[in-house]
């Protein structure tokens, strides 16, 4: 598999048009015609396109093979495999996809395009960044398009290639439907010479856009030829606003917050699997927050449905937290190293390579993890708990009557644990009393934030100040923990001989943050205390 980062944008433009001339930009290259043919794919409810992701099967051209196409913060990226991925028959076409003969036709051939609704099989390799998306349903052609395709390339004075400009003339089948659309499009697409900075590329792409519209071109209504094959604007269903406020029912609210978490679990699940900076970050604190959210409602969904899913999640947790807390520890590291090089010169790496390692083991674990069936049944419960609701008494009580007793149970629980933790009689019973503090402030903030933010904010300026007055004891306590880990890594390493004057160094610096956040935790606790 080869990943790539794809910038382009897309013309709408009359069959009469003619490509303006670019010289003064850059050089221009002409490159060759080709006929693409490509099959798209998707499950029967459209999994793929309601996450904005495509999936196809393309030959002809020199990136032919299968695609996945992931949004991005800019443009969007892109998974590309071989044709022959997956064994031999994988090398030929999908059951009811043109001959790969055909492809290579002249471009003025006007054959009709076919389509097939039985069943394709795509390899195992190209379905594994999406299974959580797709898990074991059926992927089907959705659409097929022909694509006569003449481009032109930007050179820069050294040779490299800066955008590709590409003519297309495009005709499509629904399979659904049988319908057959044509159209011819303009596409600018970013190459690899093209500049590094954000401000040089979106200049390139501007002036090139300017040159377009004077010559006739709209900008396309749709970014995505799939969208344009079926008939849409775009892959994206159409949201519909969620009108809730305190008079709501409970479940409503927290049905909202619940179903915006596992719309998160699909959308960073296939970051995870392509190792993307902060991606097990992310999806642990999904789970942590559904966890949450399940403990700190049990009178509005039903414990006998909810503790099962909560035993899974606490699972899944175990997993990733064995991965991200491995790279907290690197990163951590790292840090301490950087930070205090004057201090401690030459110090080696031994201090971040056991982290690291653990942290590439404990990430070979979360990727064998997402891929068994216990993962995919949580996510199959997870969306059955969504379209069929468990409802206990307190479902139809007003948000506002039922939320804010469960809320002051949480905070109780904060309080309660910090008093058990100040009783502590002796210094590791105190560190563990602590840790549970901690956790039992992290499951408030959840909880608030879970009903002020988002579609199910039915709440307030007050609620959001609890979950921020929670936050900040966490981040204290959870700093202390974390110094406190690596207080002990420090000993260890040190008993090896070698630095062990700078390795105490670097141990009083982590013993003094340590000490600071205890220093500090009474103020954020008294903060609590007075929102009670």
């Amino acid at each position: 598999m080869t990943t790539h980062e794809e910038i382009e944008r897309k013309y709408e433009v009359d069959g009469d048009s003619s490509v303006p001339d670019l010289s003064d930009i850059a050089t221009v290259e002409p490159s060759a015609k080709v006929l693409l043919t490509a099959d798209y794919f998707d499950t029967d409810s459209g999994d793929l396109a309601a996450h904005l992701i495509v999936l196809r099967r393309r030959v002809g051209g020199d990136d032919e093979g299968w695609h996945i196409k992931f949004p991005a913060a800019v443009g969007r990226t892109e998974l590309h495999w071989p044709l022959s991925i997956g064994g031999a028959e994988n090398a030929h076409d999908a059951p009811g996809a043109p001959d790969a003969a055909d492809a290579h036709e002249d471009a003025t051939a006007d054959a009709p395009v076919a389509h097939e609704d039985a069943p394709v099989a795509v390899p195992a390799e190209v379905i594994a960044p999406i299974l959580a998306l797709v898990r074991v349903r059926p992927l089907r052609i959705i659409a097929r398009l022909r694509t006569r395709r003449t481009a032109l390339h930007l050179i820069d004075d050294s040779g490299h290639r800066l955008l590709e400009l590409a003519d297309d003339r495009v005709e499509a089948s629904d399979s659904a439907t049988g319908t057959v659309r044509t159209w011819r499009e303009w596409e600018t697409e970013l190459l690899d010479g093209a500049p590094e900075s954000t401000q040089a590329r979106s200049a390139l792409l501007d002036a090139v856009e300017a040159r377009l519209l004077a010559a006739g071109a709209r900008p396309a209504v749709s970014a995505s030829k799939l969208a344009t094959a079926l008939g849409r604007t775009s892959l994206a269903p159409v949201h519909r606003a969620v009108s809730l406020d305190r008079a709501s029912p409970a479940s409503e609210v927290l049905l909202a917050a619940v179903g915006a978490l596992v719309e998160d679990i699909a959308r960073i699940d296939p970051l995870v699997r392509l190792d993307r900076p902060d991606s097990v970050h992310q999806l642990r604190t999904r789970v942590r927050r559904l966890r949450s959210l399940f403990a700190s409602y049990p009178r509005v969904f039903d414990r006998a449905v909810t503790d099962p899913i909560r035993d899974e999640l606490q699972h899944l947790g175990v997993v990733l937290g064995e991965a991200r807390d491995a790279e907290v520890m690197r990163d951590r590291a790292r840090s301490l190293i950087a930070d205090h090089d004057a201090l401690v010169p030459g110090l080696d790496t031994r201090l971040v390579d056991g982290w690291a390692r653990a942290h590439t083991d404990g990430h070979e674990r979360v990727l064998a993890e997402l891929s068994v069936p216990r993962y995919l049944a949580l996510l199959d419960s997870l969306d059955g708990f969504l379209a069929r609701p468990p409802l206990a008494k307190d479902a139809f009580v007003q948000a506002g009557i039922a939320i804010p007793p469960a809320l002051a149970r949480d905070l109780n629980r904060v309080l309660r644990s910090a008093k058990s933790a100040d009783a502590a009689q002796t210094e590791p019973e105190r560190v563990e009393l602590l840790h549970a503090t901690r956790k039992a402030a992290k499951r408030l903030r959840y909880a608030a934030e879970a009903v002020s933010v988002g579609d199910a904010g039915v709440f307030g300026r007050r609620v959001r100040t609890v979950a921020a007055a929670a936050e900040a004891i966490h981040d204290l306590l959870g700093e202390h923990r974390d110094s406190s880990l690596m207080q002990e890594h420090l000993r260890a390493t040190a008993g090896s001989g070698k630095h062990t004057f700078d390795y105490g160094v670097l141990h009083e610096v982590e013993r003094h943050g340590a000490a600071l956040c205890l220093a500090d935790y009474p103020r954020a606790l008294r903060d609590l205390k007075r929102l009670r």
